[in-house]
């Protein structure tokens, strides 16, 4: 079966070619110079484990070694991290017309800090998975809202996510944020300040913009904005 693929290629690279001219993009790097939705798939999947080992860890993982599987995998989050912080302050220094010179240590301090903070994100999230498990009579026990509950799921990619943007990294904060939204149909911005305690019941169509600003103990209902 032929499908003429030397001549789709061909018209492909002068689409590619037309775009990059139109938008002053003549001259792109020999490699990539964006961060990977793939990778931060992966690299959120990872600290989603890391954060609760025993409930959204791999199956087979045992109470003995949950410790090794925390550092083992956060040591390949957190380095995969650093990739695309890496890719993410190249590409805005360049974006500036500035060296990207200092990019490689301002990223190296940016995923020591996000990683610092994970103890206080684990303790956060604590509190929102116990406001759904309070404020909805019809979870069972904090496991099921934890595997189960979309408002959870986008609740955690937001704290991970409100951390990147406040470190000044809009694109890979927009990205994680864009995941759990894909999943659970809710749009929570990274920018957006959310305290303790927070809950989203069902949470399809609930959108929380980036200069929203919610204290503690809210629960938000489905078709929010």
């Amino acid at each position: 079966m032929s499908w003429h693929l030397e001549q789709i290629v061909g018209e492909l690279r002068a689409a590619r070619t037309e775009w990059r001219v139109s938008t002053g993009r003549a001259r792109e790097l020999g490699s990539r110079e964006l961060p990977s939705r793939q990778a931060l798939e992966c690299i959120f999947s990872d600290l989603r484990g890391a954060l609760f080992p025993m409930r959204l860890g791999p199956s087979d993982l045992r109470l003995e070694s949950e410790d090794f599987y925390v550092g083992h995998t956060l040591n390949n989050a957190l380095n995969s991290l650093l990739c695309q912080v890496r890719l993410e302050l190249r590409y805005a220094a360049r974006q500036r017309g500035e060296p990207e010179a200092g990019s490689d240590a301002g990223a190296v301090q940016i995923v020591r800090d996000f990683a610092a903070d994970l103890p206080q994100m684990r303790r956060l999230l604590d509190s929102d998975v116990t406001a759904a498990y309070a404020g909805d009579p019809a979870a069972r026990s904090v496991d099921e809202v934890l595997l189960c509950y979309p408002g959870i799921l986008a609740v955690i990619h937001h704290r991970l996510a409100h951390h990147l943007y406040a470190a000044g990294l809009p694109l890979l904060a927009r990205i994680g944020a864009e995941i759990a939204h894909s999943a659970t149909g809710i749009d929570i911005h990274p920018g957006a300040q959310i305290g303790g305690s927070f809950f989203i019941d069902h949470g399809t169509g609930v959108v929380i913009g980036e200069t929203a600003i919610i204290g503690n103990r809210v629960r938000i209902y489905q078709a929010v904005t």
